[in-house]
């Protein structure tokens, strides 16, 4: 077939997506104002689409949309979008005066609520006036079938430059879009592919050949169901969400971080997780919810994306592992040993490639994916999402401003409706909490405790270590 079908893990999140829990992921960024400035202090937004236009032959998705198979015999595939308005993706909103922090957390969690149009190329970008600080705000959100956090920075990348003033514009192709597939043609392609000896003969002429593979495969899928089998204790945030967001953002520096790592000997994403655990027991105190003997299971997202995959903007590659957050360690030392004591164990589990298997084995029978798709992503044993996605090491622009600081948006679902992701960027860590607007009415109390939990845990590091 000549167009591009999507993988099992891209269909996962179509098949998860409900009205009240959208499945798109996104960001909040700053820039300098003056350059996205006209001569009357205005952004002109024309200008900006047609610059943005002019970057999208980089990532050729960005132009496509889904095309669903008829009567759900397959996966999607993506065609190219033969209506395609720059105009409906790439907008412009402003905040009323003083346009600080705070209207600007309300606004990108309004932003952020609404679900991407399926019938469209999956992606917006929003513009912001009236930012203070003479800063331009700019929300991005990307459905989660285009690809996972490494993607959307090769997104960021794609459409920025390395320097403020490149020394020459590259040539832009001409854009001419593929016509999509009849239905018809659309269905036959679908099920022969599906019923196709080699789709499952290949896995078990491969698990016939190596045995050995077989018992490993064998081995961690049923890990990871064992796993699966157990839920967590509930957290106040562990309901039913609405499909209204709440999101707010902190910022740590990023040589904290390092510090500590090097002193206890441990990886950053070690230390995140240490913090944020200190920063959860802080608030689950705060609201009275007991924390002895307590533990928080968090879902870690595993990047499976080799560097020859970075700026495809090609799906996603990813898995999963389950950590467990002390919070009822007192000790921050303590709480950084034993998680660094089961990131290493958890390496070696097989869990990543457990949750892979089962992701793909349900995929296998088209009339059984969807809902067991659906029961798979509703049992994951966790309480909470903690993501850490490594940022562009360098300073970035767009049209010639620089882009100061650059904040995640990810998704929470029924039942988990607390996340906390990280990005890397400009020496610091620069955190984005979602949460139910309703759930977690205080997100704010969460963001000043990890702020606060990073430079406690350096101190108590370093003394330990001397």
């Amino acid at each position: 077939m000549a167009h591009d079908r999507l993988s099992a893990t891209d269909t996962a999140f179509l098949r998860v997506e409900k009205p009240n829990q959208p499945q798109h992921v996104g960001s909040l960024s700053f820039f300098e104002a003056a350059p996205l400035r006209d001569d009357q202090g205005r952004i002109p937004i024309e200008e900006l689409r047609l610059f943005i236009e002019g970057r999208l032959h980089r990532v050729p998705r960005l132009r496509q949309r889904l095309m669903e198979v008829p009567f759900g015999q397959g996966r999607p595939i993506w065609v190219d979008d033969d209506r395609f308005d720059i105009s409906y993706h790439v907008r412009l909103t402003s905040l009323p005066h003083p346009g600080d922090d705070a209207q600007m957390l309300e606004l990108v969690g309004r932003l952020q609520s609404q679900a991407l149009d399926r019938n469209r190329p999956l992606w917006e970008l929003w513009f912001v006036d009236g930012v203070d600080d003479d800063r331009v705000g700019l929300v991005i959100k990307t459905h989660h079938a285009l690809g996972d956090g490494l993607a959307n920075v090769d997104l960021g990348m794609a459409l920025l430059d390395l320097e403020r003033r490149p020394p020459h514009a590259e040539p832009v192709p001409t854009w001419e879009p593929r016509p999509a597939p009849a239905p018809a043609r659309l269905l036959a392609d679908s099920v022969a592919e599906t019923f196709a000896p080699s789709r499952v003969a290949g896995l078990v002429r491969s698990l016939a050949t190596h045995p050995g593979e077989g018992v490993t495969y064998a081995a961690n899928v049923g890990r990871t169901v064992v796993e699966f089998a157990r839920p967590p204790r509930k957290a106040s945030w562990n309901t039913p969400v609405t499909r209204h967001r709440r999101w707010t953002m902190a910022r740590v520096p990023l040589d904290v971080a390092r510090r500590t790592r090097t002193a206890a000997g441990c990886t950053l994403n070690d230390v995140v997780l240490a913090a944020c655990t200190g920063a959860l027991r802080a608030f689950m105190l705060a609201h009275d919810e007991a924390v002895p003997e307590r533990v928080l299971k968090a879902m870690v997202p595993v990047s499976r994306r080799a560097e020859s995959e970075r700026g495809t903007m090609d799906g996603n590659r990813i898995s999963l592992i389950v950590v467990d957050l002390p919070v009822y360690e007192a000790d921050p030392v303590t709480r950084l040993e034993l998680i660094h004591a089961q990131t290493v164990a958890l390496k070696g589990s097989g869990l990543v490639e457990g949750a892979q298997a089962i992701i793909e084995l349900a995929d296998q029978v088209p009339f059984v994916a969807a809902p067991l798709t659906r029961f798979v992503s509703g049992h994951i044993p966790m309480n909470l999402v903690v993501t850490n996605i490594p940022g562009p090491p360098i300073p970035l622009y767009l049209r010639g401003a620089q882009l100061l600081e650059t904040f995640p948006y990810v998704e929470v679902v029924d039942r988990q409706g607390l996340t906390i992701a990280v990005v890397s960027y400009g020496g610091q860590f620069l955190f984005g909490l979602t949460s139910d607007r309703d759930v977690i009415e205080d997100l704010g109390l969460l963001s000043e405790a990890i702020e606060k939990e990073f430079g406690e845990l350096e101190a108590a590091v370093v003394a330990h270590h001397g």
